[in-house]
């Protein structure tokens, strides 16, 4: 018998139910962070795409930074490169003021940074006094050898200068080596230059 076919006088099979609707389909779910565990070991940082980034695709990467290199004394070295000025006995001179008044900070930050702004205040002020001194007694000797008559060698009037160039050149390679001692994060000393600055 068919679905048409009457069940009795004046009646049809009623049609077949239709078939129910498919469920929708459920959306893509983001990937959700484990809840952190007091106590327990540290788990890896996993990168989660940003929300409405296609899959597939990695998720942003922030620069890292370098970690703030404590400080270590450095500048106070670094300007007793000022004797390389090119004009005579002027950088000298700057060098060894430079040295003598730099390093504030670095006497505050204590540790390595305090030893070794201390040590090139010391060598700086050592340097400063020496160097004029030896300037001074240069052109005393200059005044004195040369009023009654001129003199014709270059010594002995030249035996202050000569020990001031002999000074500027250790100066230029203690400020090296401190330099390199500093950036490197260690103690410059000096053992020859007045302690005018004590721990």
């Amino acid at each position: 018998m068919s679905g048409q076919d009457p069940q009795g006088p004046g009646e049809f099979a009623p049609p077949p139910p239709p078939a129910p609707p498919a469920p929708p389909a459920a959306p893509a779910q983001m990937p959700v962070p484990p809840a952190p565990v007091y106590g327990a070991p540290a788990q890896p940082a996993q990168a989660y795409p940003a929300p409405g980034a296609p899959a597939g695709y990695p998720a942003p990467a922030y620069p890292a930074y370098p970690a703030a290199v404590p400080p270590r004394g450095l500048l106070p070295w670094v300007l007793g490169f000022l004797i390389v000025i090119p004009f005579p006995f002027a950088g000298g001179l700057a060098s060894g003021i430079a040295m003598a008044v730099s390093g504030g900070s670095s006497l505050r930050a204590g540790g390595t940074a305090r030893e070794n702004a201390r040590a090139a205040r010391n060598w700086g002020l050592t340097y400063l006094m020496v160097s004029t001194l030896l300037l001074i007694l240069h052109f005393v000797l200059l005044f004195v050898l040369t009023s009654q008559s001129p003199t014709t060698g270059f010594y002995p009037l030249g035996i202050p200068i000569t020990v001031y160039f002999a000074l500027s050149l250790a100066h230029l390679v203690i400020v090296i080596i401190g330099t390199v001692r500093a950036s490197s994060g260690k103690v410059m000393r000096v053992p020859f230059a007045i302690p005018f600055l004590r721990a």
